[in-house]
């Protein structure tokens, strides 16, 4: 006999969670399937809240090693090793779990741990680790939140010691010198940014002849200089011939680039693209097809080709982000049950990238508008002339704005320092509303703060704007 709910999710991370909470604070029986132990998906477990943690480790250990106060002595062990920098990370991490735990459970959300498989259009049956069937759920309507996982190619040996990806690399065994990273996209910058902080000898190598093709290329030249500053080398236009492991005490591994270069290092991670969790889960007798990396298409109130049926977060790919993931997944329950709520699409989104330094960005980059043949002023807020940037010793960042040059109003902003994903939201909300540069430069900021760098963006745009007049 199979359980009858409302609401049957798959998938417990961001996006399932919210819809789960949202469809059950509305007086919906929900049920939540999650394949993993634990709930909170790749976003609290093996991805985001850990990452991001590790980064402020990181940071910490840089600024003692590299920013020292005069008649101020600090040390720290050469030997530190992987749990010392993971212990904070899992207190973080389970925080966040119970927070979720309580979450579900306050809202008397059922949570089924096993691996969800479509029996026909509205039943679900939830497997155990050794495929045997533990119970049958049906749903009225039904969400798909699996997310992704790293793309494992074949010829590249993951062994969880000297070859990782993006989700086991926090499981380092030890603590490397050294570490090769394979593909210069967010999440390889981001580790990259963190082992090199860290004090390991890390390359990236890009397979793009530049980094991150989609970013403000000012912004993205910045980044490259402050990465080679840090330590980091960086080679672009290369891929990979071969990867092994190489025996030894430790053992370490070895990369031939098709351009005839020979690499080693202690570890090597792989973070080259990510694929769909949708195999193994029955969508294709029931009439949805996956594309070749696992994705789902939806439209714009996300449902798949069967109404009832809806799919969320990263298994729908781009942005992949936490803040939409989550989003999407209430609007789904929105619409599924005619909820009252935000309708609209939020079209221009802020992206962050933890990098070191950090960046962040929305709306129209100088390129992007370029294309369009949009007339632009640029205006620049530099953290060298910031008395907040000077205090806390970072003189390497930058806010750019860009105006229409006719109108002014603001078109896309674009910060890198500290803080920059903070910073952002203040240009989300200008950018939101119109502003122009008068607004943005009449408007008062505390002093002294890095958010006063919008005033001195504007004001350096309008005397542009007179210049030219």
């Amino acid at each position: 006999m199979a359980i009858k709910y409302d609401v049957v999710i798959l998938g417990c991370g961001p996006g399932g969670e919210r819809a789960a909470i949202l469809a059950a604070r509305t007086g919906k029986k929900v049920a939540v399937v999650e394949r993993a132990g634990v709930v909170g998906g790749t976003a609290v477990n093996w991805g985001t809240i850990p990452s991001k943690t590790l980064r402020e480790s990181a940071l910490f250990v840089y600024a003692h090693t590299h920013q020292k106060l005069h008649g101020i002595k600090t040390e720290i062990s050469d030997e530190i090793t992987v749990a010392d920098f993971m212990h904070r990370e899992r207190q973080v991490v389970q925080r966040e779990l119970e927070l979720i735990n309580r979450a579900l459970a306050r809202n008397e959300i059922d949570v089924f741990h096993g691996t969800g498989r479509f029996l026909d259009k509205h039943h679900v049956a939830v497997t155990g680790a050794g495929g045997q069937t533990r119970m049958v759920l049906r749903g009225e309507t039904i969400v798909v939140a699996t997310g992704t996982s790293p793309n494992h190619p074949k010829d590249v040996p993951f062994d969880g010691e000297c070859v990782f990806d993006s989700d086991t690399i926090l499981n380092l065994p030890r603590m490397p010198r050294s570490m090769l990273v394979l593909g210069a996209g967010v999440i390889g910058i981001e580790y990259a940014c963190i082992f090199t902080a860290l004090g390991l000898d890390v390359t990236l190598m890009d397979t793009r002849s530049r980094l991150l093709p989609y970013l403000d290329r000012e912004i993205v030249g910045r980044l490259q200089r402050e990465m080679r500053r840090l330590g980091m080398m960086i080679s672009h236009d290369e891929f990979y011939e071969s990867i092994e492991k190489v025996a030894g005490s430790p053992p370490v591994v070895r990369c031939r680039t098709k351009s005839g270069t020979v690499l080693e290092a202690d570890v090597l991670l792989y973070s080259v693209g990510r694929d769909g969790n949708t195999a193994g889960l029955g969508l294709e007798e029931i009439g949805i097809q996956p594309d070749e990396r696992g994705l789902l298409e939806v439209n714009n109130h996300y449902q798949t080709s069967q109404p009832h049926i809806y799919a969320v977060g990263d298994v729908i790919g781009h942005p992949a982000l936490a803040s939409t993931s989550m989003e999407q997944g209430r609007r789904a329950i929105r619409h599924a049950f005619d909820l009252p709520g935000l309708q609209k699409q939020t079209e221009v989104l802020p992206f962050a990238i933890y990098s070191i330094p950090e960046v962040s960005y929305i709306g129209e980059t100088e390129e992007s508008l370029a294309e369009k043949g949009r007339d632009v002023i640029v205006g620049r807020g530099l953290y060298a002339l910031n008395p907040r940037a000077q205090i806390i010793g970072d003189a390497g960042g930058m806010l750019k704005l860009l105006f229409d040059a006719e109108s002014m109003r603001l078109l896309g902003a674009h910060v890198i320092g500290t803080t920059a994903s903070e910073l952002i939201h203040i240009g989300q909300a200008f950018l939101a509303t119109g502003a122009t540069a008068t607004v943005i430069a009449e408007s008062l900021y505390n002093y002294p703060t890095l958010s006063d760098l919008y005033r001195h963006a504007a004001m350096e745009a309008l005397g542009q704007k007179l210049r030219r007049e």
